[in-house]
């Protein structure tokens, strides 16, 4: 596509008006802990639903590892209020002495007395044969971490009109364009994923657990998840992202071997989604969405995520959607990957030389960017605030994080945070806090069940609950009688869910 053509359209409303309306998808992990630190070995929560066919609410790795799955949604405060509306249905749900555990890394109490236990502890249906396999790769430590992937896809009507103006000269089909513009993203992600680790990582190690963890390690690091130990597939098994072609052939590859039983056993920092979960049919299919899957819990943010810091993302991605800033080298490429590991294994008050002057000259391109389309105000924010904290570490999350842990003490900040948020939400006496104004409380009462039922529910003018195809509607502020309760009442709305 020619460059300058480009950026011109994107000068016009019809274009400019569909930049920043990308959507997104969260999934996030969380420990569930008991109130000392250790695991709990209490069962998954039954009045959560069937964790094997509900589609926001379930496990990963181990039972303890709680997993929320948000459904896709059109701005980050929408996506950050659908992973706060789980984590207060999960933790209406809990034991009296369960917490979720905001940090990435669990409580030190774990790694001191619960990995016997946590090596042979999932019970999902149909999960254990992954869970040994990953335990005998990768150990149980390796896998217990929780963390926070980003899903995002750009609106669908500027995909379309960008293949019909600009695409349509150089590409077969819509398919063919869609896989280049989201390799193009997803290939800028990859090649800054330091930057991100710099900004957003957030696990440093407890001193207790460090023996444990990474006997080795003599400083404290920024990101533990993103370190060498961290979320990656071993070096033998990565994929390629020379380029998008490279990254099917050798996505594929680790498929047709059985080194990958599935799409399940892939860590990379990016991932380009289908249709389907076959990475092979993505050049017929063409790329729906990216999923970013570096992140860290954000202890400062109920929802593991700010709404600043997808913000900051979703200006990321329309930046190298324009600019012609994509066409990374492969020297740049293959030294990506080191340059993320360094700054994770490095001391979270520190920063590089070369990370402050090129953090500096990227984000003030950004700013030029802002100005030259217009960006709303929620993304200049969100660019202020990461230019403060490139100016200075302390201010980044793993750099508030260590200045706020006492004599090094991360179990007694994640303890008091957890504790403050659960008590915060039970205490409330509103079912759905986080929707409770402009919500009426039955309708609060309606969301909170049909979520555990696994009824999809959108948040317009109206409230929208599907069930496969059928949907129903209803303002968000009418109060509802149900002699019966909630359930009763989705029941006989959707009768389908009794079949």
């Amino acid at each position: 596509m020619d460059k300058q053509e480009l950026e011109a359209a994107f000068q016009t409303p019809k274009f400019r008006d569909l930049l920043f309306e990308g959507k997104f998808g969260m999934r996030t992990e969380m420990h569930r802990i008991l109130t000392n630190g250790r695991t709990s070995k209490f069962p998954y929560p039954k009045d959560l639903g069937d964790r094997n066919r509900n589609p926001y609410l379930t496990t990963g790795y181990s039972d303890n590892l709680m997993e929320f799955n948000a459904i896709i949604v059109r701005s980050a405060k929408d996506a950050v209020r659908q992973l706060e509306i789980l984590e207060q249905i999960v933790d209406g749900e809990l034991h009296e002495t369960e917490r979720l555990w905001p940090l990435s890394l669990a409580p030190t109490p774990v790694y001191l007395h619960d990995l016997d236990y946590l090596s042979d502890s999932s019970t999902k249906q149909g999960s254990q044969e992954r869970y040994h396999r990953m335990t005998e790769k990768y150990g149980v430590k390796r896998a217990l971490l929780g963390g926070v992937h980003v899903g995002y896809s750009l609106d669908e009507n500027l995909i379309k009109m960008l293949y019909d103006t600009f695409g349509k000269k150089d590409f077969d089909t819509e398919a063919a364009f869609r896989n280049y513009l989201y390799f193009k993203l997803g290939l800028g992600y990859y090649a800054l994923q330091w930057l991100f680790t710099y900004l957003f990582g957030a696990s440093p190690v407890a001193p207790k657990a460090k023996e444990i963890i990474a006997p080795d390690l003599d400083h404290q690091v920024r990101s533990f998840r993103n370190g060498p130990q961290g979320f990656h597939n071993l070096p033998g098994e990565q994929v390629d992202y020379s380029s998008f072609d490279q990254y099917v052939a050798s996505y594929t590859k680790l498929l047709n071997d059985g080194t990958y039983s599935d799409s399940n056993d892939f860590c990379g920092p990016v991932a380009f989604h289908g249709k389907t979960d076959d990475v092979r049919k993505l050049p017929e299919e063409g790329v729906q969405f990216i999923s970013m899957r570096m992140f860290d819990l954000d202890p400062f943010s109920r929802a593991g995520i700010s709404e600043d810091t997808l913000n900051f993302i979703e200006l990321v991605m329309v930046y190298h959607l324009i600019k012609p800033v994509g066409e990374y080298t492969p020297e740049e490429i293959a030294n990506a990957r080191k340059r993320n590991l360094e700054v994770a294994m490095q001391d979270p008050t520190e920063q590089f030389d070369w990370t402050k002057e090129e953090a500096t000259e990227f984000t003030d391109k950004l700013a030029e960017f802002c100005d030259e389309y217009d960006a709303p105000k929620r993304y200049r924010l969100a660019l202020k605030f990461v230019q403060r904290r490139i100016e200075d570490p302390s201010l980044t999350i793993c750099g508030q994080m260590v200045c706020k842990i006492d004599d090094g003490k991360l179990l007694s900040f994640g303890l008091k945070l957890a504790n403050d948020r659960f008590s915060q939400l039970v205490q409330s006496g509103k079912p759905l806090t986080v929707i409770s104004e402009g919500s009426s409380v039955s309708v609060q009462r309606l969301v909170r069940v049909a979520i555990t039922l696994g009824i999809q529910v959108w948040f317009n003018d109206e409230v929208e609950f599907q069930y496969g195809d059928h949907v129903e509607k209803l303002d968000p502020e009418l109060e509802i009688e149900m002699p019966e309760g909630p359930e009763a009442h989705l029941r006989a709305l959707f009768p389908e869910i009794n079949k």
